[in-house]
Order: structure tokens, then sequence, then C-alpha cells
């Protein structure tokens, strides 16, 4: 009975080391497409290493790096799609993430959208209690960039910003409900 308990312990814990490396990818992704350095930084220790092509960081310069890369752009959406976790025991563990980037790009002639596939590969180290990456090689399979006329028009102005101004922040942030706004009113029937 003791070793089933034992095991179910052990395997729950690794769910938790999991979803906390899952949630330090979506940390990452989120403060790219919202321009923040500090919550890129968060997914990072202080002395990672960031390979990102022809750009190398640390974890404390990462933030503002990658911030400062992506900040004219109006638009940016980094999504992740597959994600393999490997523990390799209760301190490191390997990450394998595929990532779409889809990012606005002006020009003079007209606005265009960036489409980027690729992979992270990290390490990721749990240091006081905390995983966060150790080391990440950006590896960029794909990129086009293609004119934005053809695509759909986006939400109506002014809902998002790539900035803290942005509703996510307080929606995730606050238990109240100053973040969400009224529906119009509706027409009697």
């Amino acid at each position: 009975m003791r070793d089933v308990a034992g095991a179910e312990q052990a395997a729950i814990q690794q769910l938790l080391d999991k979803q906390a490396i899952r949630e330090a990818t979506m940390r990452y992704c989120r403060g790219v497409d919202r321009c923040d350095p500090d919550l890129i930084s968060s997914a990072y220790h202080p002395d990672a290493i960031d390979d990102h092509g022809d750009q190398r960081y640390s974890g404390r310069t990462v933030g503002r790096g990658v911030a400062d890369l992506v900040r004219s752009a109006k638009v940016s959406m980094n999504q992740v799609t597959n994600q393999l976790i490997t523990l390799h025991d209760d301190r490191t563990a390997g990450c394998e993430t595929y990532f779409t980037v889809w990012r606005s790009i002006e020009t003079e002639d007209e606005d265009r959208v960036l489409l980027a596939i690729g992979r992270y590969v990290d390490r990721f180290e749990r240091r006081a209690g905390e995983w966060k990456i150790a080391h990440r090689l950006v590896i960029v399979d794909l990129t086009r960039v293609v004119p934005a006329s053809g695509l759909p028009r986006p939400s109506r102005s002014g809902l998002g910003s790539r900035d803290r101004n942005d509703p996510s922040y307080a929606a995730l942030e606050s238990p109240g409900t100053g973040w969400t706004r009224p529906l119009p009113a509706q027409p009697p029937h």
C-alpha cells in the first residue's frame, strides 16, 4: 500500500513540475506579445542563455532584448502547439516546444505579416523551488512575409494593446471585474 501511495505522489509531482514548465513557456510568449520585458525575463534564470539565432542573450538581458526586437509590431501572436517535456530528475528537464509566430510589419508600401514556425529547445532547471529556462535554443524552420491585405480584419479597434494596458493583465491579476466591458444595450423585441 505504501508503494502505491508513493508512486501516486511521485506521478502527481511530475504533473505539477510539467505544468510549471508549461506556464513558464506561456509567460515568455505572453511577454513577447505584450512587449513586456519583465514578463519575458520571468521565464528565465538570471544566468540563463538564450540563443536566438543572430542574437544571444542572458537571462538578465533577454526581456529587454526580445521586447526591443518586436516593439515596432502593432500585433504579435506567439502560439505554442506540441510540447514534449522530459523530467531528467527533480531539478532538470528537457523540453521541445513547437511555435507559430504572427507579427505585423509596417512598410512604406503596405502592411505585411511575418509568419514564422519553429521550435524552442530548452533546458529547464528548478532552483529555489521554481522551474525556469536555463538554456534556450530557438530553431526557426520556416519564415514567410505575406501582404496583410488579404487577411481578415481584427476585432474592433482599441480592445487590446501591446503593453500593460491590455485587458489581459487585469483579468489575470485581479479577482474583480474592473477589466470587463458591459455589453451594448439590446433593442427591445
